[in-house]
């Protein structure tokens, strides 16, 4: 009798034993860190589980690996993003299944993030590496860089302006990234503190011109300082770059952080971004602490 089982749905009722698969994926470094809190809830909440995820089991019905595909409309087609956890012996079947699900979904990309010289396997199922991904920490326990106001501007948060403002600035500022998406308000917005959602705004006539939105989280199996404040969706729409507007939000936003009990702050950075932006986090003291790859096929 063969050891592994037949693919299947996953379910919310899974969600525990997935768990336990991302922790090992985090111990052998094909994994940064599990999902937070937040994105716990909303998976185990809203995820649409029969539909875009499958489960491998052993012969004794405890899962070996799992895949979950999400997907968001953008300029170049709709993007498929892959999720993959388990033993290297299930996870090419996964992959395959959640790569022909998304291609008969409508997704014209497919991608899946992968920890750095771990993707030699994806070469068979089609996949190619195309940008490195990296996150970047710093303790909130040493001395924060200066908050250095730009002249010309006013720092606001959300307490002071619409929600819908926040949206259309994100995607302003995003709009010339690579694989760009649109977001909504609610994703931008939902569940964070007003303090902690940041504006650059001009003086004059209180033109959006910077955001950067931040949220404290925990995070288990970890080895960073808990808890991790979080940096986010740091963007600069074009006609206001190369001003320090970013750096001002974001040591502004490093306070804040720290003021909430975080002692680590971490973010996100594609490792080619045209603006350069991991430059100015190292000059916010920053550093390189995972470094993981995209890895992407075309669908149409």
């Amino acid at each position: 009798m063969s050891s592994i089982g037949r693919m299947r749905p996953g379910r919310a009722a899974d969600l525990t034993a997935i768990l336990e698969l991302w922790a090992t994926d985090v111990r052998d470094g094909r994994r940064d860190s599990l999902p937070g809190h937040a994105n716990l809830l909303a998976l185990s909440a809203r995820f649409d589980w029969g539909a875009r995820s499958r489960v491998i089991d052993d012969a004794r019905g405890r899962p070996l690996g799992a895949v979950f595909v999400t997907s968001r409309a953008s300029p170049e087609g709709v993007l498929a993003t892959l999720d993959v956890t388990g033993s290297g012996d299930v996870a090419p079947d996964l992959i395959s299944w959640a790569l022909r699900f998304s291609r008969a979904a409508g997704a014209s990309w497919a991608h899946l993030y992968v920890g750095r010289g771990r993707g030699d396997r994806l070469l068979e199922l089609g996949l190619e590496s195309v940008r490195p991904w990296w996150r970047m920490d710093r303790s909130l326990t040493t001395p924060l860089p200066d908050i250095v106001p730009v002249p010309g501007y006013d720092l606001i948060d959300s307490r002071d302006t619409s929600r819908a403002i926040w949206a259309r600035m994100h995607n302003q500022s995003f709009a010339d990234h690579w694989r760009f998406t649109p977001r909504s308000e609610d994703e931008l917005l939902a569940g964070k503190l007003p303090e902690m959602c940041l504006m650059a705004v001009t003086a004059d006539e209180r033109a959006p011109a910077a955001i950067t939105i931040c949220a404290v989280d925990t995070f288990s199996t970890d080895s960073r300082p808990q808890p991790v404040g979080l940096v986010s969706s740091v963007g600069t729409i074009p006609e206001h770059r190369r001003r320090g507007l970013a750096r001002w939000l974001v040591a502004a936003g490093l306070r804040r952080l720290r003021d909430s009990g975080a002692r680590t702050a971490s973010l996100y950075v594609d490792g080619q971004n045209e603006t350069r932006a991991h430059e100015a986090y190292l000059k916010l003291g920053f550093a390189l602490a995972v470094e993981a790859e995209v890895w992407e096929a075309r669908l149409v």
